[in-house]
């Protein structure tokens, strides 16, 4: 039997006994086939249905004539392995294995419903940008996983990126395939080393492979499977593969020697960083190639909104993810930032306290100034002399004000201080600093000051009284003053 895609080329599977699964039949008296689903060089793939859940499940089958070839079949049972390992929303699950009768050997895995991305290059050829990104991010996000665990893919390629819908119509991804995968953690494929000459559908596509990865299967570590990435979206954005031979051989030497043609060059409106991300993941030396990260961070910002848990999830497994500092603007509406403890404390001390006592001390004065000058002003036909003797009674009223409250705050005060003989030493031996409001001695009330009496050789003429504290109530007032 021969098979041929466009991607893979031809390849060639020995032997001429055929496993051909009938409808009706059961598996392990519980799975009952529905009828084929699809066929390769690593299996048949058909529907069946869980009898007792009533729930559709597809169960790959190894064909019979791969049994003769042992790698072939530790090959397959390391799929089932590899894929119940990992636990990603985006790596299709492994639901039960087990052997028929026959020997054949089958693994149970969940069903889906949709395309895989090879299907739909083929139909609609270069993607949406938008969506692309959205599949490869999706696509990140299963390889975070699977190198966490200690895996390699070895087998990246648009037909093991199965593209299923949500009910929004958003694209959820399913990496398929992990037959050629190599645990790394473990090292238990150290027996196993496919060799190129093999059929393609089986060993992998050599399109899709790292310069490394031709060279030798078995010194690749998780670099190479950014490579592929790299091709699989360079071929999703073009609609053409990155590297184009009319012969196996020759594509294989330009993966080796020659570098990409840019993306752009063959579709317009591609941007600049992708187009970046996408040669950076295809560099030769795998010391140099595009981190994973670095290239989920690039398509997360050009899929939609709705991918962004993506890359925090694939920064989260990958150990990377760095705090970001949320900015006051930022914050959520209805959300105050909590004061500290220190800003508590000034907030409600005793010194506090006293300051805003103080305050309102002041503030009363000044409105007393403040509404003696604006009544005087509004007055108009009031003489200088007349307005200094309203000044002098204002200032001899607010003198008494300013004793009453002195000593009102003085009272207050001294009831909530702790004993002054306890800060004896400290005075002597310490630098307290500015001493507190209520330890200094309060003035006595400034009224005969501030209301001075008349010059004996002038009777009939008051001095100027001292410029009061407010010239700002003067100018308070202004705007009461009445214009002729």
């Amino acid at each position: 039997m021969t098979s041929e895609t466009r991607r893979e080329g031809a390849g060639t599977i020995s032997g001429t006994a055929r496993f051909e699964p009938a409808v009706g039949t059961l598996v392990a008296d519980k799975y009952r086939v529905e009828g084929p689903l699809g066929e390769g060089g690593m299996g048949i793939v058909v529907l069946a249905t869980h009898i007792g859940l009533d729930q559709r499940v597809a169960i790959k089958f190894l064909p019979a004539e791969s049994l003769k070839n042992k790698d072939s079949v530790e090959r397959f049972f390391r799929e089932a392995k590899v894929a119940a390992k990992i636990r990603s929303d985006h790596v299709a699950r492994v639901h039960d294995v087990g052997t028929l009768d026959g020997g054949v050997p089958y693994i149970v895995m969940e069903y889906l419903e949709g395309s895989d991305l090879g299907d739909l290059i083929d139909r609609h050829g270069a993607l949406p940008i938008e969506e692309v990104c959205e599949i490869a991010l999706q696509a990140c996000e299963a390889l975070a996983e699977v190198h966490a665990a200690g895996i390699v893919h070895r087998d990246l390629k648009p037909t093991n990126l199965f593209v299923t819908r949500r009910a929004d119509g958003s694209p959820a991804v399913k990496l398929l395939d992990f037959g050629i995968s190599k645990l790394v953690a473990s090292g238990d494929d150290a027996g196993l080393d496919p060799a190129l000459t093999a059929t393609t559908a089986i060993m992998g596509s050599p399109s899709y492979m790292s310069p490394e990865q031709l060279k030798s299967t078995k010194e690749v570590d998780h670099r190479t499977d950014v490579w592929s990435l790299g091709t699989v979206l360079y071929e999703a954005i073009t609609g053409k593969p990155a590297f184009r031979g009319e012969t196996l051989p020759q594509v294989c030497a330009m993966i080796a020697a020659d570098e990409p043609v840019a993306p752009s060059t063959l579709r317009e409106g591609v941007p600049p960083e992708l187009e970046g991300a996408i040669l950076g993941c295809l560099r030769k030396n795998p010391d140099e190639r595009e981190p994973l990260v670095e290239l989920s961070r690039v398509l997360a910002r050009l899929a939609p909104e709705r991918a962004s848990g993506s890359l925090e999830r694939i920064e989260a497994t990958l150990g990377v993810s760095q705090a970001r500092p949320r900015s006051p603007a930022l914050r959520p509406a209805g959300e105050r930032e909590e004061p500290s403890s220190t800003a508590i404390a000034e907030a409600t001390g005793p010194g506090a306290e006293r300051g805003r006592r103080g305050r309102g001390g002041a503030v009363f004065l000044l409105l007393v100034v403040g509404t003696v000058l604006g009544a005087a002003l509004y007055a108009g036909g009031m003489s200088p002399r007349g307005w200094r003797r309203e000044v002098s009674g204002a200032t001899s009223a607010v003198s008494s004000a300013a004793g009453a409250v002195s000593s009102a705050i003085a009272s207050a005060v001294a009831s909530s201080l702790p004993d002054l003989s306890s800060l004896g030493e400290a005075a002597d031996g310490g630098d307290l600093g500015e001493a507190p409001l209520a330890t200094r001695p309060v003035a006595p009330a400034p009224t005969p000051a501030l209301a001075p009496t008349p010059a004996p050789a002038q009777p009939t003429q008051h001095p100027a009284p001292p410029k009061p504290h407010p010239a700002k109530p003067h100018h308070a007032a202004k705007p009461l003053r009445r214009t002729q």
